[in-house]
């Protein structure tokens, strides 16, 4: 009998395997098929050329990047204690978006002059981004079985990669219990305090973080009492959470391709910084959702080259995306800068009590 984790394993690689091949050979066809077209009359050898080429692409890959990489991660474990990034999605990003995008920006170009313009259509924004965010939820979803429920709140900041925080803190022995009987070898309460200090301080201080965190959650949840007929309703599992944030995490990225569709902004130079600055966007998709560097990546790489560009075609074309999304931009710049920099200088200094 197959065990549960065994099936689980296979379809993740099924999936990921997909989404390594699909998009470049369905967004290689579309472009393949505009070449054709341009072409007089219509050049059936380039098309069939073309297609062959990404097939034998993706074969490649698979066979010397994606195989390898698997057994050095899963048979190996060589790669399976990374914890600060993820490396299957690094060879999604390198092997399948870079050459999806290229063709896209090549289509483009390649109908400059052209009165009639074929387009990829919603490609890049339905396909390419959403193989992208599928492989992100499977590399979240591996630690986590799929039946059973889990028990107690949990948020990204109470769990490590692997799993869940140890919240329970071992007591550190008192002063009485170390200090020697001999009148000579006493020390004082302040000296072994200061010995203590400095090897427990960096271990609890970020536990005691979470588990204030974790207790202030299940104290604000406790405050509602729910009628037992609404039970059913108030239900929160990390699971599920892991799909919508994965998927709302690049609705700006997914918004700013959608305009480099247009039929204005297709065939114009203005594809080249759109999808120059969307990739560089999703590599911060390649970070575990707790480390550090994530919130200051993410203005770095979105936000902050997002509002010059959005700010630049609302100039330059008009309205062509809604102003609500420089305003996110700017919103979420201002207040990362005010609230992590500017709050701690002299004049913002104020620590609040909770």
């Amino acid at each position: 009998m197959i065990s549960g984790k065994k099936i689980k394993f296979v379809v993740f690689e099924v999936f990921q395997f997909a989404a390594l091949c699909a998009p470049t050979i369905v967004v290689a066809e579309r472009f393949a098929s505009i070449v054709m077209e341009k072409s007089s009359p219509a050049d059936l050898k380039s098309y069939q050329l073309i297609v062959a080429c990404s097939v034998a692409y993706v074969a490649c890959v698979s066979l010397i990047i994606w195989v390898p990489l698997k057994l050095l991660m899963f048979k190996k474990r060589i790669l399976s204690n990374v914890k600060e990034w993820q490396p299957a999605l690094l060879m999604h990003l390198i092997f399948t978006t870079l050459p999806c995008f290229g063709f896209i920006i090549a289509g483009s170009q390649a109908q400059d002059g052209i009165t009639v313009i074929k387009n990829f259509s919603d490609l890049p924004v339905s396909l390419v981004i959403m193989c992208l965010i599928l492989v992100s939820i499977i590399e979240n979803l591996r630690n986590w079985q799929l039946t059973g429920k889990i028990v107690g709140h949990f948020s990204d900041s109470t769990f490590a990669i692997n799993g869940p925080v140890l919240t329970n803190i071992e007591q550190i022995s008192t002063v009485s219990a170390q200090q020697v009987k001999g009148h000579e070898e006493k020390v004082t309460e302040d000296e072994i305090a200061s010995s203590v200090a400095p090897r427990a301080s960096n271990k609890s201080q970020s536990v005691l973080q979470l588990r204030s965190h974790a207790t202030s959650t299940e104290h604000s949840t406790s405050e509602h009492k729910v009628p037992a007929s609404l039970k059913v309703l108030a239900v929160n599992d990390y699971r599920a959470e892991i799909f919508v944030t994965s998927i709302i995490n690049w609705l700006d990225t997914v918004e700013l391709v959608r305009v480099a569709g247009l039929q204005g902004v297709f065939t114009t130079g203005w594809v080249y910084p759109i999808y120059i600055f969307s990739y560089l966007s999703l590599f911060r998709i390649v970070l575990h959702s707790a480390n550090p560097f994530l919130p200051s990546l993410a203005i770095m790489l979105q936000d902050f080259p997002f509002f010059f560009v959005r700010v630049s075609l609302i100039g330059v074309m008009g309205f062509v995306t809604p102003v609500l999304y420089p305003l996110k931009n700017i919103i979420v710049i201002t207040t990362f800068i005010y609230f992590n920099y500017v709050t701690k200088s002299k004049y913002f200094n104020h620590i609040q009590q909770f």
